[in-house]
């Protein structure tokens, strides 16, 4: 009978973490829409007051395909500033061949992606400062869709749509699910507002406030800025939302190779998970724990030769592989034949996990775009 509780107690609140992800995704954003008039009528503008700031080491071979699309926006920002954090590959010199105004990164006794985007918020001059990676790459009424939904005083993020080339890129489906739900958006009342972190590769928020609290350099140690920077600004009573990608912002994490996405997320999981709240930590470990239990009674059955039970197994495999699809296809690129393997996505996201708690206790470094970067 104990056994029936658990196992309703988890499948209901995996239920509630499929729920919000779609809830954040097929909620109006009608209510959202800026107040500000010169918003509300930004289209008839020739540009956007938004300094558009690209943090960059050694990002040549990917930079060139978000500072295209950047010019072909229907409405173009008031700059575009890429910070060279140090690049040997010729990432400045892609960046003037575009028309980018590069400057260095300047923090000394400071290093990493915080220290440049401080850095491109010193020397920007726009309203707006619009935060990007340089994997992120945008459809051509992105920034104009971006500004639309900017608010006075607030910052506002947005987790790009997942493209993928390769096979071993599909492994990042449960990381992509625990990114959203570790912000705990998609309640049903409030499915955009947050106080635990934003979206780090697409961040916009007005100059002024940014200027103001000190922006990345609030979080100047920190390997997980985005998470960290935004619960610092909520305790300075800034406000946080996301907003979904819209068919308009889009990114390809780690196409350098497996090793590059293995690294990339042992670099962030422990510390995600120390930072989100008990509630989104029961929500993630109920689909993990359901993730191992369904392939485990299926094949506990199978090996009992007990043909009913199989036969019910096969079908919640099958449908919770369904229910995982229809969740994974809004943030990404993410096949079905993939979430059917989902037992083996979800042992790599554990393993991953497990990684970054050892590294972290250990003390031991990940290399990191030619730095060691030690998980706090």
């Amino acid at each position: 009978m104990w056994y029936a509780v658990q196992l309703i107690l988890i499948a209901c609140l995996a239920a509630i973490g499929f729920i919000r992800v779609r809830q954040f995704y097929v909620h109006p954003l009608s209510g959202l829409a800026s107040l500000d008039s010169s918003h509300q009528q930004s289209s008839i503008h020739r540009s956007l007051p938004v300094s558009v700031i690209i943090p960059a080491r050694n990002e040549a071979g990917r930079l060139g395909k978000l500072l295209e699309s950047l010019q072909q926006q229907c409405t173009k920002p008031h700059e575009i500033l890429v910070v060279d954090d140090g690049s040997t590959d010729g990432t400045a010199e892609l960046a003037l061949r575009y028309g980018c105004r590069v400057i260095e990164q300047q923090e000394a006794g400071w290093s990493g992606k915080s220290a440049a985007c401080y850095s491109g918020a010193q020397a920007a001059s726009g309203e707006y400062l619009l935060f990007l990676d340089a994997d992120v790459y945008l459809a051509p009424d992105a920034l104009e869709y971006l500004y639309r939904y900017s608010r006075r005083g607030a910052v506002m993020s947005v987790q790009p749509y997942h493209h993928m080339g390769k096979a071993y890129e599909q492994l990042s489906l449960y990381f992509n699910l625990v990114a959203l739900l570790g912000l705990d958006l998609g309640r049903r009342r409030d499915p955009f507002s947050t106080k635990l972190g934003f979206f780090g590769p697409c961040m916009l928020m007005e100059r002024e406030s940014y200027l103001k609290t000190g922006g990345h350099r609030l979080v100047r140690d920190s390997i997980l800025e985005d998470m960290a920077l935004g619960q610092a600004l909520a305790r300075l009573q800034i406000p946080l939302y996301s907003i979904p990608h819209g068919n308009k912002i889009f990114f390809r994490m780690y196409a350098e190779g497996f090793m590059k996405l293995f690294n990339g997320w042992s670099k962030n999981m422990v510390l995600g998970a120390q930072r989100s709240s008990l509630w989104t930590i029961l929500i993630i470990s109920s689909i993990a724990a359901l993730s191992f239990k369904i392939p485990a009674e299926l094949i506990r059955s199978m090996a009992r030769m007990d043909l009913p039970f199989s036969m019910l197994n096969v079908f919640f495999y099958i449908c919770f592989a369904g229910i995982l699809h229809r969740t994974a296809r809004r943030f990404g690129a993410f096949s079905l034949a993939s979430c059917l393997c989902f037992p083996l996505l979800a042992l790599f996201f554990v393993v991953v996990l497990l990684r970054s708690m050892v590294m972290q206790f250990l003390h031991m470094p990940i290399d990191w775009r030619g730095r060691k970067v030690f998980i706090k």
